[in-house]
């Protein structure tokens, strides 16, 4: 079987790249094929090995477009894939089948990204969600496709506290005492909402925040907000081994994204054994479970907020590395990426193989 990845599989930092090579991975007998265009030097060294990978071919656009193949996978909603299944499907015409994995929570309100929900709607023969939430609507309108929910994953073996990441963290930080400050890492856009903990911040002068991420082009305006508190630490776009040290150190993670398909640095967060403090909308639910591995609260309520996260600060050492061990436990268990790998194995051959 030969499967198109329509991405460039070497981008460690990419969710989507992340997703589609834990199918590499976890299918050594089907035969995949990517392009390459790695951005950071964690990607030029960790490709390296991946590419080394039997099942895994590494090709430019020009040989992708003179290859058939018996099924493209892609999980976004892009034009650039949507072309990339068309001329796929034109290659190998009526033998050529299309998966699209739903990683967004899209409703008509979104303009363009809903115009490519529908377009990919069209186009699959197979599709699957990453949450409930992101196939809300999707497992309706595509009945006879509609396969299902596989969540998005992590890699316990990177994410792992008990790596030592202390000589990498930035200069900003390295004094905060362990479990002593919150964390926020998601890019800097409306609907994640970093304006809330930016108003977190302004209520508590007297702890520290740390906060990391991209700024995406609907955000800009959010980075002279985060970088003018004094408490709040800004950090901006930081590398993977940055983030797991981050996460590593602090005491909670505040995630006040209202809309996600499944988010990645919650998943990871958890992994790493920390509670979170969510909204109880969109995909959340599906990951925090109130009081059990955090807590589930709309951000209008500011004050229960606070209360959770000092709640969350000021547990006892003791009582912290046994809340960790078992937040990562169960993370490990629902979020691994080779299981979650394998499920695609068994949807392939569903789709791709007939």
């Amino acid at each position: 079987m030969r499967v198109l990845l329509p991405i460039s599989l070497d981008r460690w930092r990419n969710p989507i790249a992340t997703l589609l090579r834990a199918c590499v991975e976890s299918n050594p007998e089907i035969e995949f094929h990517s392009a390459s265009k790695p951005c950071s030097s964690e990607d030029h060294e960790l490709g390296m090995a991946f590419w080394k990978l039997p099942n895994v071919r590494q090709a430019t656009q020009l040989q992708l477009a003179a290859t058939r193949f018996d099924g493209v996978h892609t999980a976004s909603i892009t034009a650039h894939n949507q072309a990339a299944v068309l001329a796929a499907k034109l290659r190998n015409p009526g033998a050529c089948e299309y998966l699209a994995t739903i990683n967004l929570q899209v409703g008509p309100e979104d303009g363009k990204d809903w115009t490519l929900l529908r377009t990919a709607e069209k186009l699959a023969d197979g599709l699957v969600a990453v949450s409930k939430a992101a196939g809300d609507g999707v497992s309706h309108r595509c009945q006879d496709r509609y396969l299902g929910e596989i969540p998005n994953g992590f890699d316990p073996n990177y994410f792992d506290p008990a790596i030592d990441d202390e000589g990498i963290l930035p200069p900003q930080v390295r004094d905060l005492q362990p479990g002593s400050f919150p964390l926020y890492v998601g890019a800097l856009e409306p609907r994640k909402h970093p304006e809330f903990i930016v108003e977190l911040a302004r209520a508590h002068p007297e702890i520290t925040f740390v906060g990391a991420g991209y700024v995406h082009p609907l955000g800009r305006h959010f980075e002279p907000m985060v970088r003018s508190v004094s408490n709040l630490v800004w950090l901006g776009h930081v590398d993977r081994r940055v983030i797991r040290a981050l996460l590593k150190r602090a005491g909670v993670f505040l995630f006040p994204s209202e809309r996600e398909g499944l988010a990645l640095s919650v998943i990871e967060a958890l992994g790493m054994g920390l509670p979170v403090i969510c909204q109880p909308k969109s995909s959340m639910p599906e990951l925090v479970t109130d009081r059990l591995n955090g807590r589930l609260i709309d951000t209008t309520d500011l004050g229960k907020w606070s209360q959770a996260m000092f709640g969350y600060l000021r547990i006892a050492d003791e009582a912290r590395v046994i809340q960790a061990s078992s937040f990562r436990s169960e993370t490990i268990k629902r979020f691994s990426w080779a299981s979650i790998g394998k499920r695609y194995g068994e949807i392939y051959r569903c789709v791709f193989a007939g």
